[in-house]
């Protein structure tokens, strides 16, 4: 018994640490952007912890274009409360990835060298600093070295769950607090500096009890003609409360022009996706507007960036940051008849595309012609 109230009350201390006063908190804190874990606990100092399955992570890709290069950066933890590694999946991790040079550096710690704030954005693992603001890391393996120092200039961010974000509905939560950003610094991959200069990026959050069943993902905030254009897609199959998952689709957010589109299932707005032989084609509508995405990427452009659930099950993200997309957006005319006339066409180089999930027979036939990973009926959420 006395070791278990030492352990809660260590995790208690350090949480108020972090927190600092709660309630002091700046009006311009981004929430969703900072520690989700215990939040509310800690927010009502009432001393309690959860103990649940818990994973919680802050995810940054920045590309060169003018080279084509590329970097991934993640920082994180699963099941924070656990300092005595109870559970399979239990660490705190920080990992990047260089997708010229081809490698993914991994880094695991116990969770007692993780550090997150409530009333500010700051994460620190072992020593490895993210913020909104700045980036900084330096880690390596026995074949490979990445270090970076990187500043970040927010431009916009997509609400995409809406009235959904922080509810807990859902089993996993997908926040890009930073859709669009512009980064300035320095990367170092294995002795090469590459310089940033008001380069392409983005970070974004993910958290909650367990992993979806898949997972997919197409962003760029890097098209020809068009710098200040952003798109970001994502959604999979996410458990209700939990449980169960009738539902399956993505949320999809375009800022062009100055003016920002939402597509999102929880809008009830109608939405197509179609995943396979590599491609990825997206088709929604809503109450004012169309859009119809198609992203590609080689097979040889895709790494594959392994995250743990709580439990210890290795989710396989196949991920490319340098892929293809063209993007359609159409203006929707008339009511009783309606028509959607279009209004542009995007074109991206400098496209992120993901699918992930725990299904290894899936993700071996990704690239198969025969293979289709998913696919809803047209302009129809699946429903199973």
């Amino acid at each position: 018994m006395k070791i278990l109230l030492f352990r809660k009350l260590r995790t208690f201390l350090i949480g108020a640490l972090l927190l600092g006063s709660a309630y002091a908190a700046s009006e311009s804190l981004d929430e969703f952007n900072s520690f989700r874990w215990n939040r509310k606990n800690a927010l009502r100092g009432n001393g309690k912890i959860d103990e649940k399955p818990w994973f919680e992570w802050w995810y940054y890709k920045v590309v060169v274009p003018e080279t084509n290069e590329a970097f991934f950066f993640h920082y994180g933890a699963v099941n924070p409360w656990d300092f005595e590694k109870t559970m399979g999946g239990t660490h705190a991790h920080i990992g990047a990835g260089d997708f010229t040079q081809k490698f993914i550096i991994d880094k695991s710690f116990p969770v007692k060298n993780f550090h997150a704030s409530y009333d500010e954005v700051f994460v620190n693992v072992a020593g490895h600093e993210a913020s909104d603001k700045k980036l900084v890391g330096d880690i390596k393996d026995d074949k490979n070295k990445l270090s970076w120092d990187i500043d970040i200039d927010h431009e916009w961010t997509f609400d995409a769950e809406g009235w959904g974000t922080g509810t807990g509905i859902t089993n996993i939560e997908w926040y890009p607090a930073q859709a669009s950003a512009k980064c300035n610094g320095h990367v170092v991959s294995n002795g090469k500096r590459i310089e940033l200069k008001d380069a392409p990026c983005y970070q974004d959050r993910n958290w909650g009890k367990s992993f979806p069943e898949w997972w997919t993902w197409i962003v760029s905030n890097e098209f020809v003609d068009h710098p200040e254009t952003v798109l970001a897609v994502g959604g999979g199959k996410p458990k209700f409360l939990n449980r169960f998952a009738p539902i399956e689709g993505v949320a999809i957010g375009l800022k062009h022009k100055g003016e920002e589109y939402h597509f999102r299932p929880n809008d009830l707005d109608d939405i197509d996706v179609d995943i396979s032989f590599g491609r990825w084609e997206v088709t929604a509508t809503n109450g004012s507007a169309k859009i119809v995405i198609s992203a590609y990427a080689p097979e040889e452009a895709f790494m594959d960036l392994k995250f743990t659930t709580p439990e210890g099950v290795v989710f396989h993200d196949y991920e490319a940051l340098i892929g293809e997309a063209t993007v359609k957006i159409y203006k929707k005319r008339g009511f009783l008849i309606p028509r959607y006339d279009l209004i542009d066409t995007l074109y991206s180089a400098h496209t992120g595309i993901e699918y992930g999930s725990t299904d290894s027979e899936a993700l071996m036939n990704i690239f198969s012609k025969e293979q289709t990973l998913f696919s809803t009926d047209k302009n129809k959420l699946k429903f199973k």
